[in-house]
């Protein structure tokens, strides 16, 4: 193997041309080719020095890991073709657009165990999500709002493979616990698909929490909420920033107390830092130091079980949808 790691993305549409930006930008790292059918792709391939193919099998004895930026629907077919070619993969998510294909792709990884197979859940690496792991104890209710304009992008997939699935990977790693009930409820508006949903977990620990997506509101919102016991913490995906509200000690009992009186208030100093970029340097470290990654498959197929639930749960209640 060459000093730098051999890599090359499949898929350079609104995040793949991102990936080979940051490829080509590292030290650890050559990007040696680009694989699209689309031949403005080139331009890309051009920009960072490296070659263009239009059929991605072309590139397997040129890379010695991939980034999968393609539609949902291709995911396991093009993952599965560079993991059973012993090459390192990271997969945008959702891991793949059913439980079958992904249970393929687990059952190639686990002939391949020295392989670093990588799922492209980018909130992991928001450093408030990094900050409020480290900050809480036991949530008791969390509230997540995910809601964009429509924007013809992803459309291949439900607003639940495509926007909720962030939080559901989040609440998952946030609560430990089992899912004891799901109920949800969704529309499709501007699609044939489902564009706006909400869906109310509920853990067999006791926890709740209300997740809302949309790809129809006119304001781009980003937020999770975490309420544990006396405390809780409102954190700004966007903006990656983390307020924490706690009940003050020794509340004074012979008078009334306004809400400024019971809470203090803190919001955590932090550094922006692009999340791709960080996902891309843990995947590669993963691969260098042979680390485990830090979304694995065996995560990525849990949130995809539950999103998938969701989603057959709304189109069974839904008459419109197909």
């Amino acid at each position: 193997m060459e000093s730098k790691f051999r890599v090359g993305v499949v898929g350079t549409g609104s995040l793949g041309q991102h990936h080979a930006r940051i490829y080509a930008s590292l030290n650890e790292t050559k990007l040696t080719c680009v694989a699209d059918i689309s031949p403005q792709a080139k331009q890309i391939a051009d920009k960072y020095g490296a070659e263009f193919f239009t059929d991605y099998k072309k590139i397997i004895d040129k890379v010695d890991a991939v980034s999968i930026a393609v539609p949902t629907i291709l995911h396991h077919k093009v993952a599965k073709f560079f993991l059973e070619n012993d090459k390192h993969v990271l997969l945008e998510k959702p891991m793949t657009a059913t439980i079958q294909e992904a249970k393929e792709l687990l059952k190639i990884h686990s002939k391949h165990k020295h392989l670093i197979f990588q799922i492209g859940h980018i909130e992991r690496f928001n450093v408030a999500i990094q900050k409020l792991q480290e900050l809480r104890k036991t949530p008791i209710f969390i509230e997540a709002s995910r809601l964009g304009p429509f924007t013809a992008r992803s459309i291949d997939v439900s607003v639940i493979l495509d926007l909720m699935i962030h939080d559901i990977d989040i609440i998952l790693q946030l609560v430990d616990s089992k899912i004891k009930r799901i109920d949800a409820i969704g529309v499709p508006i501007l699609t044939d698909s489902i564009d706006m949903a909400n869906v109310r977990l509920e853990f067999k620990n006791g926890t709740v929490a209300l997740v809302t997506a949309s790809r129809v509101s006119p304001k781009k919102i980003r937020k999770i909420r975490v309420f544990e016991k006396n405390a809780y913490m409102s954190i700004d995906y966007i903006r990656q920033n983390i307020k924490v509200y706690k009940i003050k000690e020794n509340l004074p009992k012979d008078k009334k107390v306004t809400w400024n009186d019971m809470m203090e208030f803190e919001v955590l100093p932090m550094g922006k830092e692009e999340q791709l970029k960080s996902e891309i340097k843990s995947f590669i470290n993963s691969i260098i130091y042979g680390v485990i990654p830090e979304v694995t498959p065996q995560q990525a197929f849990r949130a995809l079980q539950i999103v998938l639930e969701i989603e057959n749960q709304i189109k069974k209640k839904n008459f419109l949808l197909k």
